[in-house]
C-alpha cells in the first residue's frame, strides 16, 4: 500500500531538479495515507469505515484545511483510495468479506473476488504465519512495482517531450 502512496506523492511532487528536491511532506503524506486505513486494527472494526471512499475524502478535506494546498489534498486522498482498491481486488477470509467501500452513503461490504492479492494472515500462532505473510508481501511488490515503474517512466517522457 506504501508503494502505492509514494507513487501518488512522487507524480504530484513539485521538483525544481532531481528526485532529491522533492518536499518531503508531498511524499510522506501520500505514503502515510495509504496505509493510514489499517489503523483501524487499534478499534477493531478492519475493512470498515476507515475503508471508504468516504474516509479517502475526508482524509483529502483534513490536508486542505490544514494545508491549503489542493494538489496535495487530492494526491492524499488518491493514496488513501488505494488501499480500499487493493483490499477490494485481494482474498479476505475474515468475516465480513471485502471493505465499506461507499461508506458513509452505505455500510455494505464490497468484495471483488478477484484475488489479485494475497490475504495477510493475523494468525500468529499458525506455522506458516511468517512464510505466507512474507509471500503476500513480495506478491504484493511483484504486481505494484512494475506499474510505478511504468507511471514513473511515463511522467518522466511526457516532463521530456
Amino acid at each position: 500500500m506504501s508503494l502505492a502512496g509514494a507513487r501518488r506523492g512522487g507524480a504530484g511532487a513539485e521538483r525544481t531538479g532531481p528526485l532529491r528536491d522533492i518536499r518531503l511532506v508531498e511524499l510522506a503524506l501520500p505514503v502515510m495515507a495509504a496505509v493510514a486505513p489499517d489503523l483501524d486494527f487499534l478499534w477493531g472494526r478492519h475493512n470498515a469505515e476507515t475503508h471508504s471512499l468516504g474516509a479517502a475524502l475526508m482524509a483529502a478535506i483534513v490536508v486542505w484545511l490544514w494545508r491549503r494546498d489542493a494538489r496535495l489534498s487530492v494526491l492524499v486522498g488518491l493514496a488513501w483510495a488505494t488501499h480500499p482498491l487493493f483490499d477490494w481486488l485481494g482474498s479476505d477470509d475474515t468475516p465480513p468479506l471485502g471493505v465499506m467501500a461507499l461508506w458513509p452513503i452505505t455500510t455494505d461490504y464490497f468484495f471483488a473476488h478477484a484475488y489479485v492479492f494475497e490475504a495477510i494472515s493475523r494468525r500468529t500462532h499458525l506455522p506458516n504465519f511468517w512464510p505466507h505473510n512474507l509471500w503476500a508481501l513480495a506478491w504484493e511488490v511483484i504486481v505494484l512495482a512494475p506499474l510505478a515503474a511504468l507511471a514513473a517512466w511515463w511522467r518522466w517522457r511526457r516532463r521530456r517531450d
